[in-house]
């Protein structure tokens, strides 16, 4: 088990698959979020226990390094830890190792500490500080969360969508996870199942809320990696409300 983190073990299930049998973006991303979330509880501060000091953590960036996704049937080791945390914001890593101990996927993550009730960023306790920083070394050394430019060109797909039930956290917002379920929609099947994901990047701006009208743009490129699909997300006044930057090589 990672010293200071945490670890868990979970074998792909048919309904995190698509019809090439490898998990989906969303639902990689998905598990990486319900280990964090059972870190915290391991710490003690549950779901249960936040709702309750109407607190709770927000995801404002991941970046995932993909060397290949894991394939259905096939049991994953997800491993996390808090590389750094202060004030009102926690940078998470993860690892996750095939059955064979290999690490195949790098990330990491930054979050900031909510006070739920005036929907404002507020300070982490020090005695949270203590229980969730680990003191380990990033998973992405260096990682500054840049995203790539904006769209060039004329979108590749425009479309918009209502926010609804099934969208939700208990943060009352839209979760993380469907921001990439959004983007990975609109990747192109040329690109989706015939290449390999290498590399996810997300930024997410301003929450999305029940009811609300979202637009999505995605513009894609050649870059020297690869294909880069690029995802912009807006609200109806066009404030971007989160972007997702995938690469595919």
């Amino acid at each position: 088990m990672v010293q200071a983190g945490y670890e868990e073990s979970r074998k792909i299930s048919y309904f995190q698959v698509d019809g090439n049998r490898l998990m989906t973006p969303a639902a990689l991303l998905s598990d990486l979020q319900e280990a964090a979330i059972n870190h915290s509880d391991v710490l003690g501060y549950s779901v249960e226990y936040l709702t309750q000091k109407q607190a709770g953590w927000a995801v404002l960036n991941w970046h995932l390094e993909v060397g290949r996704m894991p394939k259905l049937g096939e049991t994953i080791t997800i491993q996390t830890w808090c590389e750094k945390c202060r004030r009102m914001q926690a940078i998470r890593c993860f690892s996750v190792l095939d059955e064979k101990n290999e690490v195949i996927l790098k990330g990491i993550s930054r979050w900031i500490f909510m006070d739920l009730e005036k929907r404002k960023p507020t300070n982490i306790s020090e005695e949270m500080v203590l229980r969730y920083h680990s003191g380990q070394d990033s998973a992405i050394p260096g990682e500054k969360f840049l995203m790539p430019k904006e769209g060039e060109g004329v979108a590749a797909v425009i479309r918009s969508l209502e926010i609804t039930r099934r969208d939700m956290d208990t943060n009352g917002h839209a979760n993380n996870v469907k921001y990439l379920e959004w983007a990975m929609d609109d990747v192109p099947d040329e690109i989706y199942d015939k290449m390999q994901l290498v590399d996810v990047r997300i930024v997410y701006r301003k929450e999305c809320v029940r009811g609300a009208e979202i637009g999505i743009k995605t513009y894609i490129k050649m870059t020297d990696q690869g294909r880069e699909v690029l995802t912009f997300i807006t609200d109806k006044e066009q404030a971007v409300l989160a972007e997702v930057a995938t690469l595919w090589g």
